[in-house]
Parts: structure tokens; sequence; C-alpha cells
């Protein structure tokens, strides 16, 4: 069936956009409100079931010049699923359809959830029989039990699958989860197709997590068919519309620990009065939260079941709490310290490169700065900066390793796909006792401060342009350009010589880049973030161009397309 679901899908996306200058009829699918404005472009078509071919109702259609920006045009499919989006600037788009219980959709795309194509719309044009084909999601029912056969209640059961979160392939949810009802059955839903592990979780097992008790039996998070080894899991492969029934799984039986210790303030006084909170986490994903009445003296006791947490106090008034990452092997663990910091603080001021090209730029209070570091479940990533009218700022955030970023507050440049980015103004260097720590990072102590530090921004830019063909010579439009730096030290989440676009209306890509050297590939198909990861790119520079651009300079360089690397 499903087969039959992507056929029908391909057909219809390869209907031929005909262009005419009809004006649009009488009857008009409900739209976004305010209306559209900008330009007088229309795209209009139909939106059905791939499976029946029934007009799907209340389908977010969106309109946006890039899939790798935010949409600027939705409108709803109308009770015959035909919608249409007016007010649209010349310029290039890709169509995405959103629907409940139906999978993401792109106009053109060869793939279920694949890259849509992207249209060319002139000024004034309207573009018919834009029309796409909606797949049902799937889900994955069953039942979880005790080692006795019982079923089990509230078991937070999950369907996870690996994807790119912060430069790396990660563990992490997809579709609905939910608990078990009184029978222990589950449903999953609302899953897009492809491969998943199904982890089942006791949240509060006989109401020990939090509890001081003598009794040490639990349950470990399990994955199906019954392992708490995400590498013995089983996986289940999951088809458009496709419902995989009868997943059950028994949860394996574990002695737990006691967990035992003191909450203190940032003065080394009890935390008393406040909460605990216990996190557990299963790969990239929490699965379970519990919290937990600390004592009056800051001592608290938790039972916990074997693996990975995440402890997190919450201070009273809202200031500044503990947190801290915990592993459970099942013994227990005594005189657990949860030691709250006081902000550290990093000062500076933004000032502006002798090469830019404006004389006249902006105020540094028009600056959005932060220091971000590392994602991690359960920490904040970004610190934003509080800039005065004199361009002097401060960043109060918790120490560790942090990277400064910076740019234009507001700032929305055409995107690549649309031509040469406008310029704008970026990040240039971030100088700390004259040496350049833009990607080397700053290391902030606890209860400290970093002083003196210079964040250079620039409006001068650096423009590689291209064009990508395929095997036979043809120009392509339809793939991604990935330049990143030739030195794998800058292959890091948060770098600024990494550069992802498409080609435009003029059958060019087109980027703007920090001077240095790089190398480009383009590929007619890349996962999202899949270009955030070191291995990824290890394996994209071995069918990639190399090429260096200086200060300044404007640079051509034409590319083959490619084929994703395999891992």
């Amino acid at each position: 069936m499903w087969r039959a679901s992507l056929c029908l899908a391909a057909l219809l996306s390869a209907a031929s956009a005909r262009v005419t200058s009809t004006q649009a009829p009488s009857r008009q699918p409900a739209r976004d409100t305010p209306a559209a404005t900008g330009g007088s472009g229309v795209i209009r078509g139909r939106i059905v079931d791939a499976a029946t071919g029934r007009g799907l109702p209340r389908a977010e259609m969106r309109a946006g010049p890039n899939a790798l920006q935010f949409p600027n045009r939705i409108v709803m499919s109308d009770g015959d699923g035909r919608y249409e989006i007016t007010g649209l600037p010349a310029g290039t788009y890709v169509i995405n359809a959103f629907k409940a219980n139906y999978v993401n959709t792109s106009w053109g795309a060869e793939r279920v959830q694949g890259p849509g194509k992207r249209i060319p719309l002139a000024e004034s044009q309207v573009l018919e029989k834009i029309d796409l084909a909606m797949s049902r999601s799937g889900a994955i029912t069953g039942k979880i039990v005790d080692e006795f056969g019982d079923p089990v209640t509230d078991v937070f059961v999950t369907a996870m699958h690996y994807q790119y979160v912060q430069g790396s392939r990660r563990l992490t949810q997809n579709g609905r989860g939910g608990s078990t009802n009184d029978l222990g059955e589950f449903r999953i839903y609302g899953l897009t197709p492809g491969q998943y592990f199904v982890s089942a979780t006791l949240r509060n097992f006989n109401g020990m997590i939090g509890a001081d008790t003598t009794d040490r039996s639990g349950y470990a998070p399990t994955f199906y068919p019954g392992t708490g080894n995400v590498a013995d899991a089983q996986r289940l492969t999951i088809a458009p519309g496709q419902t995989a029934p009868g997943i059950n799984v028994s949860l394996l039986p574990i002695q737990a620990a006691k967990v035992s210790g003191i909450a203190l303030d940032a003065d080394g006084k009890p935390m008393g009065g406040t909460m605990l909170n216990a996190m557990q986490r299963v790969g990239a994903a929490m699965v379970g939260s519990t919290a937990s009445a600390i004592r009056p003296d800051g001592k608290f006791t938790l039972t916990l079941t074997p693996g990975d947490y995440v402890l997190r106090v919450f201070a009273p008034g809202g200031g500044d709490g503990a947190f801290t990452e915990l592993t459970v092997n099942g013994s227990d663990i005594d005189d657990l310290q949860l030691v709250a910091a006081k902000p550290s603080t990093i000062r500076g001021r933004v000032a502006f490169t002798a090469s830019a090209t404006s004389t006249d730029p902006p105020k540094p209070t028009a600056f959005d700065l932060g220091a971000v570091r590392d994602w991690a479940i359960g920490q904040q990533v970004r610190s934003p900066a509080k800039i005065q009218e004199d361009g002097t700022f401060e960043i109060s955030l918790q120490p560790g390793h942090v990277l400064i970023r910076g740019a234009l507050a507001g700032a929305q440049p055409p995107p690549p796909a649309q031509g040469v980015p406008a310029p704008t103004w970026r990040l240039s260097r971030v100088i700390v006792n004259d040496i350049d720590v833009s990607d080397s990072g700053i290391d902030v102590p606890a209860n400290g401060a970093i002083e003196n530090v210079v964040v250079e921004m620039t409006n001068r830019s650096n423009e590689a342009s291209g064009r990508v063909t395929d095997g036979d010579g043809k120009t392509v439009r339809d793939c991604f350009v990935i330049v990143f730096a030739q030195d794998p030290a800058h292959w890091t989440v948060q770098t600024r010589q990494l550069s992802v676009a498409r080609p435009g209306l003029d059958d060019l890509f087109h980027m703007r880049l920090l001077a240095g050297d790089y190398y480009a590939v383009a590929m007619s198909d890349v996962e999202t973030n899949a270009w955030t990861d070191p291995d990824f790119l290890s394996l994209a520079r071995e069918r990639a161009t190399k090429f260096s651009i200086a200060d300044g300079e404007k640079k051509t360089i034409d590319l083959p397309l490619s084929a994703a690397p395999v891992f």
C-alpha cells in the first residue's frame, strides 16, 4: 500500500506547473490574516491524501524562499484541499504541507520527507497545479508488562531514532509518545517513515523516586524486545501510514540505588525548602522527570534505577540553582553535593573592523550578542549580552567553555537561493589579551570574570559563487552546496567557517565567507544538519573541491554533483 502511495505522490508532485495570466477563481481557500503583502505573484494547487486521492482540508501550506529558511507565507487549504498563496514577490519558493497525522511533504520531493524542488516565480506570475500528496504518518502499538506478565500502568513509552543534533548523531524522540493505560497498553503515533527503537521507562515505580525506602526493587529503562542496551535493541522500520502492532515489552527488573546528599547555595548554606528535579536521559532525550522536596537542612534522598540522570535544584525565589549530571550503576551514592554557583561575568566592548565598508555603522545596541556553549540536556546554551550605548557589554553566565557569537539584531538577508545575500554586519573576530579566540573560545572560571573582551563586527564580505552540474553536464538547481573549512579544528557546531546554500534563479549558488581555505561539495540530498558532524565532513571532503578566498575577493567555483556519504 505504501508503495502505491509513493507512486501517487510522485505523479502529483511531477505535475507541470502551468503558467497563466488568469484571475483567481471566485472560490478561494481560507488564508492567513493579515493577508501577505510585498508582491503580486500567486501559487495555487491542491493537497490530497496519497492513498485515497481525497482532498485534505485545513492542511497548512507554506511558501518559503529556501528549504533552509523559515517560510514567509502560510495559508490553510479549503474543504476540497485547494489552496492559494498570494502576495508573493518574485523569487524562488519551496512549497511545504503540514497536517496532523500526516508526514510533512514538500512539492517535488523524490522521497518521503525529501527536499522539495524549488519553483521560480516572476513578478505578477500565477502558477497553478502545484499539487501535493500527503502520506499518513505511522504508529506503534503494544503492551508493557512486568516480569510476572502483569500489565504496568504509567510507563512512558516513546519511539526513538538517530538524527543529527549539535554535531553528532544522537538518539532522539519522534512522534507522540505517552503513558500506558490501566491495561498496560500504549500507542505511539505521528511517526515519520524510518527506523525506530521503542523505549519504555516506568516514571515512578511504587512511589520510590524521591522516597527514603528500604525497598530497592525497580525497573530499568527497557528497549524492545526486552533489553537495557540500545545496541541489543531491535529496530522497527515504519513505512508511510503503517501501524506496527503487538510491540510488547517486558520491563527489566533491577536493583535500585539510594542516592543521598546535600544541596548548598553559593555561600555554602543549605538550600532547604526547595525542590530537586531528577530527569532520566536516554540518548539525547529525557524519558522521565520527577521532583522531590529537599529537607530544611538541605539534605535529600532519592532511590533511582541504574541509568544517566540530570539533577537540578531550583533555588528559592528564582535564584541560581545547582546542576549536575549523574550516572547510577546500581551501587548506593552517599554524600553527593549539589552546590549552586554564582554567575561568572564576561565584560568587553563592541568594535568595528578597519576594513568595514560603511562609515556609519549601526549603534552597538543594535547587535544581538551572546556566549554559547555546547548543547547539553538541562543547561542553558546561550547567555545573552547586555550592551550599553557606548558599546560596552556584560554577559552573566555559568562557568565553562563558551564561544562569543553575534549578529545584527533582526537582520534577515535574502537567502542564498534568491541570489547574492545582501551585505550585513556580522562577527569578524573576538580578541582577548591580543589573542584571537573567535573559534577557540573562552574558558570562564567559576565565580570569576573575563575582562577586556573585544568583539569586532564587520560588513566586509568575500563572495563565492558557482554552478553545479551532473554527470551529463546539465546544470542542477535542486541540490545543496556545502562549504566548510579545510582545517578540521573548525568543524564545530558554532563554526563561522561553514555555509550551506542552494542554486538560485540564475542557476548559481551564492555565499558570503570569511577569508580562508575551504572545501566545497554539492550533493542532491543531505540529511538536515549532517554538515555539523565532523565524521560527515571527513567523508565529504574526499569528493570536495579545495579553494581559498582572500579578504574582499570574489571567486567562482563550479562543482560536480556528488552523492552524500554513507556511514
